[in-house]
């Protein structure tokens, strides 16, 4: 491999769950946990993977190193094959993991070595520490037990412990230790990258910062390369030297990591940011709230994934109205077409609500504007008379009709365009049509619909 080479070049990886389907048919459909998804990792470098529970970071990661298998896509490690080869004879790449058979995968795991959320789960409580640790050297051919012993020992030492820890049991180590003990286990085999699923999440912060510590060693000391899986963010500024941000199965937004954080492109990345605690405590933190639901990943929106909640989508110049009333204009719409309003409650709502002295409490239409935060009267003549309409045919139950006349002004072209990646410079791209050269005008987009 040469020094331009990456180490892991993962290229539009996929893992689709199926859903729905019975006994005697086929799937329904599929969540897309992991949906076409790139990044390359340099030997030495640390990539941070980052974004909300839920976003598919950690089936990323497990379909990486197949412990879940990929639905598509290839995952290449260390450059060419070691024949000279380019290719395989039915065209493949001779180190794609994902056409590994068995004694390639031996190998691979080999050079990959893996660090858990909860190290609690990976240690059998029956077996002392040191014999899981050394199990993969077993497992890889080191029949000596007392080179194995050593070897163990050894880790034992470099990640903070003792080489008395070696007979002790899951259950005697505290939290921090065991992902000590996950860090050697991780080593044992002398890989060449470790992927780091959420390794300090559930440590306290004095610990995670022991933690973090010691990963920074051990990378410089073994020469590795690390995939760091984590939605914390200030964690992930600390220790990475580029950033990649995935939402809802797919990555938005990749930089180096100063790059990211002082300058983010992407929407997404801008409110993950702005969401990092302050360590002043007399300086309000004023995050960015996105608003909207999070879309089923076995149905995402058309589009980028990420308008339904975005702060700064698009809208249509020719709607005369704020951004704040926009948002709040599209968020209705949405609910109507997802089948979150619910009628009768607000009518009910509006029956009841009365003041002390009995006088009409408000009528069903301004309870639903209150309801979804909406303006009393919106600044624009035409979006008003479009939104009076569509509240009016929400509360006779004819939801489709109401979604239908709010498409007619309610609508931006962040769900109809899915966006392309746009390179800014130095390596940092995002994926949102506020940066696209090739989006027309929001007028020249409103003409020819």
């Amino acid at each position: 491999m040469t020094e331009t080479e990456p180490l892991l070049s993962v290229r539009n990886l996929e893992k689709h769950y199926p859903v729905g389907g019975g006994l005697l048919s086929g799937p329904s459909g599929a969540v897309r946990a992991v949906d076409g998804i790139s990044f390359d990792i340099a030997r030495g470098e640390t990539l941070g993977l980052v974004g909300e529970s839920g976003c598919g970071k950690s089936t990323a990661a497990n379909s990486i190193v197949r412990l879940e298998e990929p639905t598509g896509g290839q995952v290449l490690f260390n450059g060419g094959d070691r024949k000279g080869r380019t290719r395989n004879d039915d065209g493949t790449h001779p180190n794609d993991v994902t056409r590994f058979d068995r004694t390639e995968m031996k190998a691979f795991r080999r050079e990959v070595g893996m660090i858990f959320q909860d190290p609690s789960s990976s240690f059998d409580p029956r077996m002392p520490v040191g014999d899981s640790i050394g199990e993969p050297l077993s497992v890889h051919g080191l029949d000596d037990r007392r080179r194995r012993r050593a070897i163990v020992e050894d880790l034992l030492g470099r990640v903070g412990l003792t080489a008395a820890d070696y007979e002790r049991y899951p259950h005697e180590f505290s939290g921090g230790q065991k992902q000590r003990l996950a860090l050697a286990r991780a080593l044992v085999l002398n890989p060449e990258l470790i992927v780091a699923d959420e390794p300090v999440s559930a440590l306290d912060m004095s610990i995670q910062a022991d933690i973090l510590g010691l990963l920074d060693r051990v990378q410089s000391e073994f020469g590795l390369s690390l995939l760091f899986i984590s939605h914390d963010m200030s964690v992930v500024r600390e220790i990475c030297d580029r950033v990649a941000v995935m939402y809802l199965g797919e990555i938005v937004e990749v930089g180096p990591t100063e790059s990211v954080f002082t300058s983010p492109k992407h929407p997404y990345t801008e409110a993950l940011v702005s969401a990092i605690p302050t360590p002043d405590p007399r300086t309000a933190n004023r995050g960015i709230e996105l608003t909207g639901s999070v879309p089923d990943p076995a149905d995402p929106p058309a589009g980028c994934r990420f308008h339904t909640r975005c702060h700064a989508v698009v809208q249509p110049p020719d709607l005369d109205v704020d951004r704040t009333t926009w948002r709040q204009l599209l968020d209705f719409r949405l609910a109507i077409e997802a089948g979150e309003v619910d009628a009768a409650a607000i009518e009910e709502r509006a029956r009841i609500e009365a003041d002390g002295d009995g006088r009409e409490g408000s009528t069903a239409a301004e309870q639903l504007r209150r309801t979804f935060d909406l303006p009393e009267t919106v600044s624009d003549s035409a979006v008003e008379e479009d939104l009076a309409a569509a509240i009016g045919a929400v509360l006779d139950g004819e939801d489709g009709r109401a979604a239908e006349r709010l498409r007619s002004t309610v609508r931006t072209p962040c769900e109809r365009q899915h966006p392309e990646s746009v390179d800014h410079g130095d390596g940092h791209e995002s994926a949102c049509i506020r940066h696209d050269p090739e989006v027309r005008t929001a007028r020249e987009w409103q003409t020819e619909q």
